[in-house]
């Protein structure tokens, strides 16, 4: 080494930076600086690392100075001129999987993530300085020598792969990421002008040998110092001797002496342990008890004035949870760690707009992508909400599973279309202009993305994307990932460039820095020297906290090792130099576990397990223990809601509405705060497309046969059995053609129906035979009854069919249910009385008809119709009425209505025992159930 190159070892600690600071000013006073150290520069191992050193600087020096340049290496060097220019990783990914395609020895879904472990693989090579032997033969033989086989056809692939796409980079006469990093760094050694303080997170032979390098080098025109903390094997201060005892250097697979010989060895060194009071293991019983002791941690920490706190996310989902816990009580956290823009909501509004194109505009993706706040910025929001409510309404109602065309169609078919479904029209047309950009044959990836781009103006989303922060960060990476490829031409279809942007979304990260905070959310390597008062680590089981290894796709470690590159015992060393640098710069560190998981048992890390072993052992004190439950806020808008007991609803007369359905008075009888929800707040449920064929399609698809069978055929006595027979069986055909094009399961239900054909015609014959003839189908029937106040209200229905006989009217409702169930209910049934009531006194008969039984017969719900009907008409008279007159709404709470009503989360009734106050209540109100009148 040069005589100019210095090194100095100082005591890990919170004192760490403060030394460093010292041991400059006594230099530069040494080289007649004074307090001008403005010709110094400094290189730190992260940015956070340059504000604490220059502000340790002006604390140790107390009087003004001129700082020093402080940067990282990295930066530095990035900032130098570069020639010649290095190769975008993009490129370099691209070159990858063409050269990959053009050998065919992959399949075409894998080629992107191939490429990018390969180009993995080549970083590391390049990083630390080695090369391939220019021989494919010598290079099998190495692999061979090291995996300690001969002639393996597996093995002479791997190094084929391995060395052809080597070779193929290596021809290409540009260096890679880290090549253009060696590069950099030898140009600004050659232009030393300045002396070079350095500070170092571990031993300088740990360094790539890129800086190693570039710091003799350096060191020959100019003085270098290197500061780094002490090693845990050559320290001996009391925590460092414990962490020695616990994590003796990995050397194979011995580990040197026993545990209990070696925790007997530290407690005879010291009385006393180094680690009471300063760690803490934790263990929760599942994510969210890990999350609320964490959050309880911190906040107990910040109640004792502690203004630099770590979250060491090694949990990413217990951090977030302990981010939304301290945000609930108004403590912010500063994010280090960053989100993948694939996380994003600027993210998914790309994902939403290409899987819209992938899918055929399937309408969930639809709605979804409309509904995003960063579409449309020309429009006001709550008119683009409402455009999109009113074709979410449409779609739902029409049923339709895909395709904007059907869209278009069901909006254009409404007459007199309100201004939403016009705008809705406006927002499919931009969405198809849009989609139209995304579609075609193969292009390549500089070519996609410019459709990518002007799609996203087609939809208006460029203004709103730029204003969010993660959003513009996209928007910068389509751009510099474009300009990167324009000299691309492969060409690539729609799904393989849309894998490849995602790829791209999810190795990019977004910081929002504008946060500002006592708490910072981190990574455990990024806490290296910082001294922080305090720290959580969160996820120090075994699952989570454990070495970050490099990809092992290629090469096992013996080969690894054979190469020269980093070993799993590598990995293992940095993380327990990175805990040991935690403890020994964190006063206080708390770490959580999981010790269940879904219900399965975890294991605590081994780095932690060992030491806490190791603890018990030579002090007889526990590191361990359990999580404290975090409080509730006592107060506030943050306060946890309980149950509470709301006042019965109670309708003004103006809101009350004039005009009933059939299935809104059943509603009303079966549970009138139902009703409320329902028909008076209009909180009904949208309808729901159906994904799959079920019960209630068969159901649909029947009633539209029958009723094209009778109109074709209304005396069925004129036709013979093989043509009745024939015509019902092509009309079912024809009528299950839709459903069995979007399903093929749809077949199974046409056959069920098909079975019944013959009974459900043996049956309608014997009706005629009765004297009952088909009239009708569909038929809409309304009725006003007068109230005593002088209003009135109106009864309406649809009823499914209507035949003619000589004593009157038999009104008859398919159902596509059991006898069973069907005659199981008939005794609370509303629904067959208030048709009649409808109909009025023409109402003969009023029955259900079983169509799904082996036996097709029509059930009738009484005896007496028309006294039923005139029950029912009194009943809605008087219960309109008590409601005109202030009759609250309660909730009844029965079984059979609450397990499928989807106002249980407005009601609440199954999470609050009022079942017995209720009953009351509608027994005051008179709403006491279906078979008893509803009044005031």
């Amino acid at each position: 080494m040069s005589s100019f190159l210095t090194q100095e070892a100082l005591p890990a600690g919170p004192d760490f930076l403060p030394r460093v600071a010292a041991r400059l000013l006594e230099q530069g006073a040494a080289r007649g600086l004074g307090l001008n150290l403005s010709g110094l520069r400094v290189c730190v191992p992260g940015l956070p690392l340059a504000s604490l050193l220059r502000r340790e600087l002006g604390r140790v020096a107390g009087q003004a100075l001129l700082l020093p340049v402080c940067d990282t290496l990295a930066r530095w060097a990035g900032a130098q001129p570069q020639d010649p220019a290095p190769l975008p990783d993009s490129q370099r990914l691209l070159l990858l999987r063409s050269a990959l395609a053009e050998r065919g020895w992959f399949d075409d879904g894998i080629l992107w993530g191939v490429a990018a472990e390969m180009a993995a693989l080549f970083d590391e090579l390049t990083t630390h300085a080695l090369a391939l032997p220019e021989d494919e033969g010598a290079f099998l033989a190495q692999l061979e020598a090291a995996y300690h086989l001969r002639s393996s056809v597996p093995l002479a692939f791997e190094a084929r792969v391995v060395h052809e796409l080597w070779r193929v980079l290596a021809g290409l006469g540009r260096p890679d990421a880290p090549g253009a990093y060696a590069l950099a760094l030898a140009r600004l050694a050659g232009t030393a002008t300045a002396p070079l303080a350095v500070v170092l997170d571990g031993p300088p032979e740990n360094l790539p040998p890129a800086e190693r390098a570039f710091y003799t080098r350096y060191a020959e025109s100019q003085p270098v110092q290197l500061f780094y903390p002490l090693a845990r094997q050559h320290d001996d201060a009391p925590l460092m001797t414990v962490l020695a005892a616990a994590w003796p250097p990995v050397a194979g697979n011995e580990e040197g002496a026993p545990l209990l010989e070696r925790a007997a060895a530290a407690a005879g060194a010291q009385p006393a342990s180094p680690l009471a009071g300063h760690l803490q293991i934790l263990a929760a019983r599942g994510r969210e008890q890990e999350a609320r002791g964490a959050a309880a941690q911190v906040l107990q920490w910040l109640q004792a004035g502690k203004r630099r706190i770590a979250l060491i996310a090694q949990d990413r989902l217990v951090a977030r949870r302990v981010r939304a816990l301290l945000e609930r009580r108004q403590v912010l956290v500063a994010d280090e760690t960053g989100w993948k823009l694939s996380t994003s909501r600027a993210g998914a509004v790309l994902d939403g707009l290409l899987e819209t194109q992938a899918g055929g505009a399937y309408y969930k993706d639809v709605l979804d992508l409309l509904k995003s706040p960063f579409l449309f910025a020309g429009q006001r929001d709550n008119a683009r909400k409402a455009a999109v409510f009113a074709l979410e309404r449409l779609v739902r109602r029409s049923g339709i599973r895909a395709g904007l065309s059907p869209m278009r169609h069901v909006l254009g078919a409404v007459e007199q279309p309100t201004a939403a479904q016009a705008r809705a029209k406006e927002l499919l047309d931009r969405l198809e202009a849009a989609l139209k950009l995304l579609a075609g044959r193969e292009q390549a990836l500089p070519e996609w993305l410019g459709r990518l781009d002007k799609a996203l103006d087609a939809l208006e989303a460029r203004p709103r994307l730029l204003a969010d922060a993660a959003g513009a960060v996209i928007l910068d990476l389509i751009g510099r990932r474009r300009e990167e490829l324009a000299e691309s031409r492969d060409r690539f279809s729609f799904h393989v460039f849309r894998d490849w942007l995602n790829r791209e979304l999810e190795s990019e990260v977004f910081r929002d820095l504008s946060i500002d905070s006592p708490v910072f959310m981190t990574h455990l390597a990024a806490t290296r020297l910082r001294p922080f008062e305090a720290a959580v680590l969160l996820g120090g089981d075994a699952g989570r906290l454990k070495p970050t290894e490099p990809s092992a796709a290629f090469f096992n470690q013996g080969v690894r090792q054979e190469l020269g590159l980093p070993t799993r015992a590598v990995a293992q060393e940095r993380l327990r130099a990175d805990l040991a640098l935690l403890l020994a710069h964190v006063p206080e560190v708390t770490v959580t576990w999981q010790a269940e998981r879904d219900g399965e048992p975890q294991l605590l890390a081994p780095e932690l397990d060992r030491l806490a072993a190791l603890h018990r052992f030579a002090w007889q004190v526990e590191l361990q223990g359990s999580v404290a439950p975090l409080a509730d806020p006592p107060e506030g808008d943050d306060a946890r809601p309980g149950p509470s007991r709301q006042r019965r609803p109670v309708v003004p007369v103006d809101a009350l509405p004039t005009r009933i359905s059939v299935s809104g008075y059943s509603a009303l009888v079966g549970c009138p705060y139902c009703f409320f929800a329902r028909h008076v707040l209009r909180l009904n449920e949208l309808d729901e497309v159906s994904e799959e064929m079920e019960k209630r399609d068969y159901g649909l698809l029947v009633h539209k046969v029958l009723e094209r069978f009778h109109a074709q055929h209304p005396v069925l006595a004129k036709v013979p059995q093989d043509e009745a027979l024939a015509a019902l069986q092509r009309l079912t055909q024809e009528v299950f053609a839709g459903a069995l094009a979007h399903n093929y399961l749809a077949l199974g239900w046409r056959l069920r129906w098909e079975r019944r054909l013959s009974a459900y015609l043996a049956w309608q014959r014997e009706r005629e035979q009765q004297g009952w003839l088909w009239q009708a189908a569909e038929t809409e029937q309304r009725r006003s009854f007068a109230l005593a106040d002088g209003g009135t209200v109106e009864l309406y229905g649809r009823i499914d069919r209507t035949d003619s006989g000589p004593d009157g009217l038999s009104l008859l409702d398919y159902k596509t249910r059991s006898r069973q169930s069907i005659k199981a209910g008939l005794a609370e049934d509303l629904q067959l009385a208030a048709y009649a009531a409808l109909v009025g006194e023409d109402a003969a008969e009023a029955a259900y008809v079983v169509l799904d039984d082996d036996k097709v017969e029509a059930l009738a719900a009484s005896a007496d119709l028309q006294a039923d009907a005139q029950a029912q008409v009194t009943r809605l008279v008087r219960v309109m009425e008590g409601l005109r007159s202030g009759a609250p709404l309660p909730a009844h709470g029965a079984e059979g209505l609450c397990a499928y009503c989807e106002m249980a989360g407005l009601c609440r009734h199954e999470h609050v025992n009022e079942m017995s106050d209720n009953v009351a209540n509608a027994a005051d109100t008179g709403m006491a159930g279906a078979g008893e009148a509803c009044h005031d």
